[in-house]
C-alpha cells in the first residue's frame, strides 16, 4: 500500500511541461534557437521543436517504470544484505560455541590431576604427561583460533 501511495504522489507531482522552441537560419547563415517565433522577413527555414522539460524520454510511464525497476533492485540488494548478515551471525555463533568448547577442553587438561580416556575396547586408560601436553597444546591452538 505504501508503494502505491508513493507512486501516486510522484505521478501527481510530476506534471509535464512542454516548451516550444523555434530553430531558424537568419540572413547571415547563422542558426538561431529561440522561444519566440522568428521575425517575418528573417526566416529562410523554420522548424518547430517540441521539448518536454519535465522528463527525459517518453514521459511519466517511463519514470514510473524506472522507479519500479529501481525499487526491485533495492529490494534485491536489501535481501542479499540480510542473508549475508544472517550468515555472519551464524558463523559468529558457531565460532563462539567452538571457543567455549576449546576453553573447556583446555581447562579439563590443565586442572584435572588424573585424566582417563577411552581406550577403544570399552575400557579407560590413564593419560600420561606426554599425551596431556599434546592435548593442552591442541586445545590452546583451538582457543587461539576460535576465541578472537
Amino acid at each position: 500500500m505504501r508503494i502505491f501511495a508513493v507512486t501516486v504522489i510522484i505521478l501527481l507531482l510530476s506534471t509535464s511541461t512542454y516548451a516550444q522552441i523555434y530553430k531558424w537560419v537568419d540572413k547571415n547563415g547563422k542558426t538561431q534557437y529561440t522561444d519566440q517565433p522568428p521575425p517575418p522577413g528573417a526566416a529562410k527555414e523554420e522548424q518547430r521543436l517540441h521539448i518536454n522539460k519535465s522528463a527525459p524520454g517518453s514521459g511519466n510511464q517511463d519514470r514510473a517504470r524506472n522507479f519500479s525497476e529501481e525499487r526491485d533492485e533495492f529490494d534485491k540488494r536489501r535481501q542479499q544484505r540480510r542473508e549475508e548478515e544472517a550468515q555472519q551471525q551464524a558463523k559468529s555463533e558457531e565460532s563462539k560455541k567452538k571457543c567455549i568448547d576449546a576453553q573447556t577442553q583446555l581447562r579439563i587438561y590443565t586442572d584435572s590431576p588424573r585424566l582417563t580416556v577411552p581406550d577403544g575396547a570399552g575400557g579407560l586408560t590413564y593419560v600420561d604427561d606426554d599425551l596431556r601436553q599434546r592435548k593442552i597444546a591442541d586445545a590452546s591452538k583451538a582457543v587461539a583460533t576460535h576465541c578472537k
